[in-house]
């Protein structure tokens, strides 16, 4: 029981108060220590709001994939006045919803972009309430935190949107690209991040005009405090590794960057051969992941395996998120398959196997991905992360709690938590022991 209130005639009291344990004896209460101790002295009247400290919050469940979705005022701005009236504008489309205009592309909708949960449209959706709010999903970052409050998540790893990175490579002059390019990730680093760096884990984009930008644009964002990039090519600007490469991966390794590159980049896919090509004229990348699939990032692994990307530097890693992961048996399957089927062909000898290779240098996010939790005894669980990929259309918002129990129903404690907390806090050096933000009223 606490003692007795004071009244309007008596002074506040000051913090070394005594409360009651349950025993009834008397124990000192302490404003820093005690979480519990705040909520009663706010309840009983013995301290404001503002004076009593809140419990503390610990990181539970962190997704590692979400999205950044904002209208353009947010970000444009910074970029240089000679250049902003080339910036993408949002147009709002006569028959509802919203749609970008970016130099060099085509009309690109409001849709799937920004379903926060909503039935999937893959047009006429808007980053706008009818009362002119922040729609779900694309409001500023402390509208974001409550967001991960309803959602049941601490902190979310957050990817660019398509208009403030893939879209804007239409731009084909250099200089114009790289601000705007810019400017995002300015935005992101001062007006998103620093709200709670703790729990938006936003990536900053990559420019693809050449090792020059790649590397100075890494340096920079390293400054502004962000601590992983997202990129689309390989740092030479192109779809194959080159030797120009390596100053970025040494520069990501000797500053500390971690590599976060979504489904994963340069091309997608093996180039086809022509009539009467077989396996033996092929690339070797191309021959090493045939029959693992055409999905992403098979091929890319597959060229960083062949390029030596990963014997020259054996502390690289990187997170392919979003690609879900029940694939990977197979393709592991395959790729080591056809390793010992073509090396003598190719005059190859790895230094490893490629599944190896890729349980060592890479880690994969799930998304809506149930089949995985079959096939237990085949995953590497020790590189697996889970997204809600809010506010896009095949996410879990705002029942990612509802999902994690029904896929996860037969899953042990312990690996759940490794999907959802160990993991990605050991990729992107999260403490677990320290308490995050709180989230605004």
């Amino acid at each position: 029981m606490l003692g007795v209130a004071p009244t309007r005639c008596q002074p506040r009291p000051s913090l070394s108060l005594t409360l009651q344990d349950t025993a009834g004896h008397n124990r000192p209460f302490s404003k820093s220590k005690h979480r519990v101790d705040g909520l009663a002295a706010r309840a009983a009247g013995l301290l404001t709001a503002e004076e009593a400290p809140m419990p503390d919050r610990f990181y539970k469940v962190i997704s590692g994939d979400g999205h950044v979705e904002t209208p353009p005022e947010t970000w444009v701005k910074y970029v240089p006045e000679k250049w902003r009236d080339r910036a993408p504008r949002l147009i709002h489309l006569p028959d509802g919803g919203e749609g970008w205009l970016v130099e060099g592309q085509p009309l690109l909708h409001n849709g799937q972009n920004i379903i926060a949960g909503k039935p999937i449209r893959f047009r006429g959706m808007s980053y706008y309430n009818e009362d002119g709010s922040a729609a779900t999903g694309a409001g500023s970052a402390e509208q974001r935190l409550r967001e991960q409050d309803q959602d049941g998540i601490d902190a979310e790893v957050l990817f660019p949107p398509v208009f403030a990175s893939r879209f804007l490579e239409g731009i084909v002059d250099p200089e114009v690209y790289l601000s705007m390019i810019q400017a995002y990730n300015t935005f992101l680093a001062q007006d998103f991040n620093a709200v709670a760096p703790d729990r938006l884990i936003g990536n900053a984009v990559i420019p693809v005009s050449g090792i020059e930008h790649a590397v100075a644009e890494l340096k920079r964002v390293k400054d502004l405090g962000i601590r992983s990039v997202a990129f689309y090519q390989f740092p030479n600007g192109t779809g194959s590794p080159s030797e120009e490469d390596n100053e970025f991966w040494e520069t990501a390794l000797d500053i500390g960057m971690k590599l976060s590159p979504h489904f994963g980049f340069g091309d997608i896919r093996a180039p086809v051969g022509g009539a009467g090509r077989g396996t033996g004229s092929q690339p070797w990348a191309s021959a090493l992941c045939q029959r693992a699939g055409s999905h992403a990032p098979v091929y890319c692994m597959s060229q960083l395996i062949a390029a030596g990307v990963l014997d020259r530097y054996p502390d690289l890693e990187m997170y392919f998120a979003e690609t879900n992961a029940s694939w990977l048996p197979f393709s592991l399957f395959f790729m080591d398959d056809n390793y010992e089927l073509f090396k003598d062909w190719f005059g190859v000898t790895l230094q490893k196997k490629p599944s190896e290779y890729v349980r060592k240098h890479f880690y994969f996010g799930i998304v809506r991905d149930p089949m995985i939790f079959q096939m237990q005894h085949l995953i590497p669980w020790d590189r697996i992360m889970w997204g809600s990929d809010f506010p896009h259309s095949v996410g879990s918002f705002p029942k990612s709690a509802e999902f994690f129990d029904t896929a996860m129903a037969d899953v042990s404690d312990d690996l759940r938590r490794k999907i959802l907390l160990d993991v990605p806090a050991a990729f992107f050096d999260l403490d677990l022991n320290k308490p995050i933000t709180a989230t605004p009223s």
